[in-house]
């Protein structure tokens, strides 16, 4: 027995000692980037340092989960050969490991973030990075040097077995099964660890919400980076057209030119959860389940063909409150690019005075919306756990949006003005479920959503019914519009545009010019643009959509669906897989009969003209996507 827990205690005292060494990497890495975390105190150095603790834990035990099969029971483990074999490979596998966080104390430099799996493909594909090793040798010697001294070090203090203090094994029924309880208990501890000491597996973009975006590089590891982004695909950099040209083509950034002062008006943003154009009446000749938003929408500006940037909530966070849309195959916050350093609307209008805040009443992590709000800059979240009412909880996503809508209007008036707040609603998501008070009242249709839908309307207007009483009413702009579309009752809404098609409007009850429809295309990475616009902000700021009070814009939106970039332009529809163009198509037409022309039969001159267009600017979009996520260059500094 004594000889098996010799064993275990080496396994530990292993584990303990690459904690030290991440520290000390981690220190290491503070130490050549002062001057980036100079706003730091040292207790918040040593906080952040601690929070690391956690992502050290994650990236040791999916390093080293080798190693626990050297704790399986029976006497293998105590011949000198096999244990001289594990110290090589422990000693090799740790400090390659080590390796990179050294390499990223320089490299951040040239990132401002820890270094993902991405960097592989850079390797594989770059072979000028291997022909410039010798260069960034010669220059950064130190850093080649100090990870050799501690790796020296390493091997010299390592916790190593003592075969002359082993104990003798024995092997009995009793021992067996005894090991084999331990060595389950450690593997289950090793699996919990792997996925960052919680039942839900942490990522990269888990590290925002214990500190500012810059501060994130010095709670992760560049290890724990990427191992967390292997499975990822990695954005590859495209040269459709020169730099030059390509910002005539399409430029993110964006100034708005006018002499006139900041207007401070309040900017509340409403997201509903699975609010499909289909369900808005006011959008469907009155025929819907909203008539608590068809209210709100016939004093609004609406944009009657409006479009989503993805399909899933949380690749609508992102797109509205940030201005990117989601052109990869995973969402933007579980990417590799989910630390870049962006520009959104919290952190550009809390540069000007405001208040920033984001309610959610799901569970605090539900989708990591908490996190986001952090990486955007949000001041404050509120989630089910700041609400502290158990008795509207849902028994499923959190608090039921008619008393969490009540809070939000409740908890936005002690804000002071003026303010910037979200607040994404939740009742109208599956399993569809309505307070019991409520059973039989609303209208149901044929789809288990509508109810909802309807309940969550009716939730919508108890708050504007409240809101409207408040001081800071007249005062604020509300952006209403959906996270995505859901299940489509009639055809037209299941198309590759249908499926896309969500409602947005601009509604201040201070501005009886903000009214009416337009039939300009618009999508959720539109809104950020806009409000700047209509606030009359001056500074340049990134974006991917425009200002939808501009006519004179180019007005579009694009999408990804399946591996193809999708492009809506007024009636016309074009579908390109990065290598070229699968379909164009005029959707007010093409889909009536339910077939698409291809685009190499397109022979009128002016769609000809339509798809050349449209054709340059995919391009353009898509290069310009994958060189800022790539080049973490999000924003207009």
């Amino acid at each position: 027995m004594g000889n098996y827990l010799q064993h275990v205690s080496l396994f530990l005292r292993r584990f303990l000692f690459l904690l030290l060494l991440y520290l000390l990497s981690r220190f290491f890495f503070y130490l050549l980037n002062t001057s980036y975390f100079q706003d730091l105190t040292v207790l918040q150095v040593m906080r952040l340092f601690v929070i690391g603790i956690r992502f050290d834990i994650a990236a040791i035990a999916f390093t080293n989960i080798i190693f626990i099969f050297f704790l399986l029971p029976g006497g293998f483990k105590n011949k000198p050969g096999v244990q001289r074999w594990v110290a090589i490979t422990f000693f090799i596998i740790n400090s390659l490991a080590i390796l990179t966080n050294f390499i990223d104390a320089k490299f951040f430099d040239f990132i401002n973030k820890r270094s993902t799996s991405s960097i592989f493909s850079l390797m594989g594909a770059n072979r000028d990075v291997w022909l410039l090793i010798p260069q960034f040798l010669k220059d950064y010697w130190y850093v080649a040097l100090s990870w050799i001294v501690l790796m020296i070090a390493a091997w010299r203090w390592m916790p190593r077995l003592h075969f002359n203090k082993l104990a003798a094994p024995k092997i009995s029924l009793g021992s067996v099964t005894f090991q084999s309880l331990i060595f389950l208990g450690i593997t289950g501890f090793l699996l919990w660890a792997v996925r960052g000491i919680s039942l839900k597996p942490i990522g990269i973009i888990n590290a925002a919400r214990y500190t500012g975006l810059q501060y994130v590089p010095l709670v992760l590891n560049t290890p724990f980076s990427i191992i967390k982004t292997l499975e990822n695909q990695n954005l590859k950099e495209l040269q459709y057209f020169s730099e030059d040209f390509l910002k005539v083509i399409y430029n993110p950034i964006h100034r708005n030119d006018t002499e006139k002062e900041l207007n401070p008006r309040n900017v509340v943003v409403i997201i509903l959860e699975s609010f499909s154009k289909e369900y808005i009446g006011y959008l469907n000749r009155d025929r819907g389940y909203t008539p608590c938003l068809d209210s709100i929408l016939g004093s609004s500006l609406v944009f009657t063909q409006a479009y989503a940037n993805g399909t899933q909530s949380y690749e609508a966070m992102p797109a509205i409150i940030a201005g990117i849309p989601s052109l990869l195959d995973e969402p933007y916050s579980g990417s590799n690019y989910a630390d870049n350093f962006i520009e959104s609307l919290p952190r550009l209008l809390s540069r000007e005075g405001y208040h920033t805040s984001f309610f959610h009443g799901g569970n605090n992590g539900t989708m990591g919306f908490d996190n986001f709000a952090r990486v955007a800059g949000v001041g404050e979240y509120y989630g089910r756990e700041e609400y502290g009412n158990e008795n509207d909880y849902d028994g499923n996503w959190g608090i039921w949006d008619e008393p969490f809508l009540q809070y939000f209007a409740s908890k936005v008036s002690t804000f002071p003005q003026p303010f910037f707040s979200a607040v994404f609603t939740l009742s109208s998501h599956h399993p569809y479920k309505i307070p019991s008070q409520y059973k039989g009242i609303f209208r149901e249709g044929s789809l288990p959503i509508l109810k909802s839908i309807s309940y969550a309307d009716h939730a919508l207007g108890k708050f504007f019914e409240t809101a409207s009483g408040m001081s800071w009413f007249n005062n604020t702009l509300f952006v209403i519009t959906a996270d995505h579309a859901a299940q489509a009752v009639e055809r037209i809404f299941n198309t590759p545009t249908g499926m896309f098609a969500i409602p947005l409007a601009f509604y201040c009850p201070g501005d009886t010019l903000l009214r009416g429809r337009s039939n300009l295309v618009a999508q959720q990475s539109d809104i950020l643009p806009t409000v700047l616009a209509y606030l009359n902000f001056t500074k340049p700021f990134f974006a991917f959509g425009t200002n939808l009070m501009d006519p004179m814009l180019p007005h579009e939106a694009v999408s990804f669906i399946n591996g193809n970039y999708q492009l809506i332009d007024g009636d016309y529809v074009l579908v390109f897989n990065g290598m070229e163009i699968v379909a164009f198509y005029n959707h007010t037409r093409q889909f009536q009969n339910g077939t698409v022309i291809p685009a190499s039969e397109i022979n009128d001159p002016v769609e000809r003209e339509i798809l050349e267009r449209m054709e340059s600017r995919i391009k353009a979009i898509v290069q310009t996507y994958n060189y800022s996520m790539i080049n973490n260059r999000l924003t207009a500094d």
